[in-house]
């Protein structure tokens, strides 16, 4: 495998979607496409070498997802370049790309979205498992020009496994713990696919059940609680003849998590159910130079909480004035529920121009009783768009990109989010990447509504916000020299009416520890601004290095302080060993985390910061014959425990995968 490869990820075809849409994924009209070469991308639709690929993209595919012993998407997405993730309320996962977290950054099943999550959540990225993943596509930077709203930063798309051109079939079984002994998770899983003639179907499923952890014995609460995941996908396809094809599946996910938690200064068993199903009919077309794809999907996210007070021997007066006052139990039970339509066609003029035209129609809706049942969401949303995008190639040495988008939101009025992508081949093996993109998000319903507690602050909704935009700039340039391959990338965003959360100067006393209550805001300015450094070096003896650096300025330009919850700096390092002959592989790999500030300043001057710290991870394998694959490994070696984020501490695992 190359360093370019390794450096961009294993990509097969449509990695590059998101430089021109149509159809979204793999063509499935092609049932061997997972077999193309892995430095095969495509932009829209057309195989194109990955020097050609415009803008910053990632894809971690799933050979490297394997190699770090990951059981969910979120852990898959732990050593991406310029990627945190940040742990909210319900112990849920979000990405967070260049600064820009949660709601701007779009995470996309097959190029389909989701119904938002758990409170102010747009998806949780442990929910879904790693068993049904083919790879994970990233794009760092604005793609709001081919998805509007939520794409600020970037998107996360993951792409799940398709019917195989032959029989395939594996189980996995996985089991680790802490070194407490705490935390212990077993971890079964399987895959079964084949396909018929024109008839193909796959089935993946996935089933987590995990013990809590409590890092702080004397707050007797739960970091992480008793956990059961259970998940299932099924795809199918069926080719009506070599141009024309159907395909639908579905996602199902259940999630029941069940711990001890603080809540009005007292403590609460908290049992909480999700269930989410994302379901999808498709077809693809081909007529000549014009390619078509219709398709159809729902996605469903319904959850359901309960707290119960455990009745702890509350010694100090406050809380037993406060148990006295409050009730004994509280439910809550919300569904959030998103359907969309589209219709996408692209065209080659003259060996020259792809263009590309789409057409969309989304509806979401809100419903039930939100946190201490202080509101009855019952809401819905609708947006309408349509999209344009040539994809032109001036002459051998340079590519354009060139698109834009008008979105209609029910709430919010219209906004056009154009984009502007340029690739020059210097030399060739040395290329110049630039782009510009405009983006924008509508406040969530959250937002607006809901009041919302976690153990980084509680917020107030605001009704009065309004929708935020960003410009965004990135300079590039990435190369390759022997054994040796890297890319340099300058990036900004500047985002004006920045959704934000500000003190009112309330807080309020959890554990030990401060907890501050905020307001949702509009900022006027705003802006995140670095450089991202990626490097990958063959070595001697089947060993290679790889890494990636990232450097993030931010300001809250309406006061000159950082951003809030946004590290400073992201490194990342891997030593592997690969010996296909023998049937090994080994690496060890090193995340540091930089500074962030978790909290502005209290009115004593003292500050909430997350000081630097480091990951250490190892993980091996070894293949014992064609069917038969050990594996194991240490995640944390040196057990760095994070303030602000629930963290299992050094936790080992092993198992086996038996394939057929």
């Amino acid at each position: 495998m190359t360093p370019q490869v390794r450096l961009l990820g294993t990509i097969s075809p449509l990695a590059l979607a998101f430089s021109s849409p149509v159809l979204g994924t793999e063509d499935p009209l092609d049932l061997s496409s997972a077999q193309l070469s892995p430095i095969v991308i495509t932009s829209t639709l057309t195989p194109t070498p990955i020097d050609r690929a415009p803008g910053s993209v990632e894809v971690i595919d799933a050979e490297a997802i394997r190699q770090t012993g990951a059981e969910t998407a979120a852990q898959a997405l732990t050593d991406a370049v310029g990627m945190d993730l940040d742990h909210v309320a319900g112990r849920g996962v979000i990405p967070q790309i260049r600064g820009l977290t949660n709601k701007r950054v779009l995470v996309l099943l097959d190029g389909m979205r989701f119904a938002t999550g758990f409170r102010d959540t747009t998806v949780d990225l442990s929910e879904f498992p790693v068993e049904v993943i083919e790879r994970i596509e990233i794009v760092r930077g604005p793609t709001s020009a081919l998805y509007g709203s939520d794409a600020i930063g970037g998107v996360v798309n993951i792409i799940t496994r398709k019917p195989p051109a032959t029989r395939s079939a594996s189980a996995t079984l996985q089991y680790g713990a802490n070194k407490h002994g705490e935390a212990g998770n077993l971890v079964v899983r399987g895959f079964v696919g084949d396909t018929w003639d024109r008839l193909g179907a796959s089935l993946a499923g996935q089933v987590n059940l995990g013990e809590s952890y409590d890092r702080e014995d004397w707050d007797d609460l739960t970091d992480f609680d008793d956990e059961e995941r259970f998940s299932g996908m099924v795809n199918l396809h069926y080719r009506m003849s070599p141009d024309h094809s159907l395909s639908g599946g579905a996602l199902v996910t259940s999630v029941d998590r069940q711990g001890i938690r603080p809540k009005y200064g007292l403590h609460w068993d908290r049992d909480a159910d999700s269930e989410r199903l994302t379901a999808f009919g498709r077809y693809d077309g081909r007529f000549g130079d014009t390619r078509l794809m219709a398709r159809a999907y729902y996605s469903d996210f319904a959850s359901d909480r309960s707290y119960v007070d455990t009745g702890s021997p509350y010694t100090e007066k406050t809380r037993q004035k406060t148990a006295r006052q409050q009730p004994d139990r509280e439910d809550f039970s919300l569904e959030n529920a998103l359907t969309q339509v589209e219709l996408q066609v692209s065209h080659l003029f003259a060996d020259v121009h792809r263009v590309s035209l789409g057409l969309e129609y989304r509806e979401e809706k809100r419903s039930g009783v939100e946190n201490r049942g202080e509101r009855d969401i019952d809401e819905r949303v609708e947006n309408a768009a349509v999209f344009l995008q040539d994809d032109v190639s001036l002459w051998e040495k340079l590519n354009l990109v060139v698109g834009a988008r008008l979105d209609d939101h029910s709430d919010f009025g219209s906004e056009l989010s154009p984009r502007l992508n340029l690739l020059y081949s210097v030399r060739d093996n040395l290329r110049l990447k630039a782009s510009y993109g405009h983006g924008f998000r509508a406040p969530s319903v959250y937002e607006l509504y809901v009041y919302t507690e976690n153990n980084k602050g509680d917020v107030i909704p605001n009704p009065d916000l309004d929708g935020e935009t960003a410009d965004s700039y990135e300079l590039g340039l990435e190369g390759e020299a022997g054994a040796f391959s890297g890319a340099l990338t300058l990036f900004r965003n500047d985002i004006q009416d920045m959704i934000y959360k500000e003190p009112t100067g309330n807080y309020r006393m959890s554990g030990k520890r401060r907890v501050l209550e905020y307001t949702r805001i509009n900022l006027s300015e705003a802006y995140t601004q670095g450089v991202e450094v990626e490097a990958a070096l063959d070595l001697p003896h089947n060993f290679s290095l790889r890494g990636n650096f990232t450097y993030l300025d931010t300001e809250n330009e309406e006061t000159g302080e950082r951003l809030l919850e946004v590290p400073e700096t992201k490194t990342f390092l891997r030593l592997a060993y690969d010996d296909p002959a023998r049937g090994w592989h080994a690496n060890l790999r090193l995340n540091l985390y930089g500074e962030q500030i978790i909290a502005p300043k209290f009115e004593d001057g003292s500050q909430d910061l997350e000081d630097p710290y480091a990951v250490w991870s190892l993980y091996a394998e070894k293949d014992l014959n064609a069917h038969l694959r050990l594996f194991g490994g240490i995640d944390n070696i040196f057990d760095e425990i994070p303030d602000y984020r629930p963290d299992r501490g050094t936790y080992f695992f092993a198992g086996l995968t038996l394939r057929f």
